[in-house]
């Protein structure tokens, strides 16, 4: 098939396994965090959006008039404000480590690690130092959502609507930042695993390189 050429004979590997799933997790990443990043906030009640917005929150904000209007119009812009920052890192970080993935992907394709071993000890060290660093990036970006959540703009908020009979606007956080939190726990976890592999290409490539007789 497609993966019998020499070439793509890697991606039958551990290690472009490894990179692969490390790639969905940065589409994850990035898809899960530009739910927040998407959502323009502002309230612009029925008439101007018709069956999309109705269909879209499962009825129309008729409740709304007047003061509580121009009033849920500022608190949603607030809101969106607060949540820009950490949104924008997110999908900051899902798009680096998707182009990481990809470069690491291309280059076991392209067989440089056979030519040049020393590139996986490189590997390995980015792998570490990536997994790493997504601890306290992970820590931030939930300590960060729950201080937007805890804020007095949110709780405001969500009482303006709960008093309207609206419940889905709870300050805590939604399915999609729990989705990319968890995706970039699982990451961390491959990296680690993407490292070692790296490592043991390393010492089989070098062992190969010796025996070329045997090779």
């Amino acid at each position: 098939g497609l993966l019998e050429c020499r070439r793509c004979r890697y991606l039958r590997t551990a290690r472009a396994y490894c990179q692969i799933v490390e790639a969905l997790l940065a589409v994850l990443i990035l898809v899960c965090s530009s739910v927040s990043y998407g959502s323009t906030g502002g309230y612009t009640g029925l008439p101007s959006l018709g069956g999309i917005y109705y269909y879209q929150y499962g009825g129309a904000y008729s409740g709304f008039s007047g003061a509580d209007g121009e009033k849920a119009q500022q608190l949603d812009q607030r809101f969106y404000l607060l949540k820009l920052p950490i949104a924008r890192a997110a999908m900051a970080v899902g798009g680096c480590l998707l182009v990481f993935s990809c470069v690491l992907i291309l280059v076991g394709v392209l067989q440089l690690p056979w030519h040049f071993p020393a590139w996986l000890l490189l590997e390995c060290i980015l792998d570490i130092v990536i997994a790493i660093g997504m601890v306290p990036a992970l820590y931030y970006f939930f300590h960060f959502l729950l201080g937007v959540y805890n804020s007095s703009v949110c709780k405001e908020r969500e009482q303006l609507y709960h008093s309207k009979g609206y419940q889905g606007f709870r300050c805590s956080l939604h399915g999609a930042e729990i989705a990319a939190g968890l995706s970039g726990c699982i990451a961390v976890m491959a990296y680690l695993l993407s490292a070692g592999l790296a490592v043991r290409g390393y010492r089989a490539a070098d062992n190969l390189k010796q025996k070329p007789v045997q090779l």
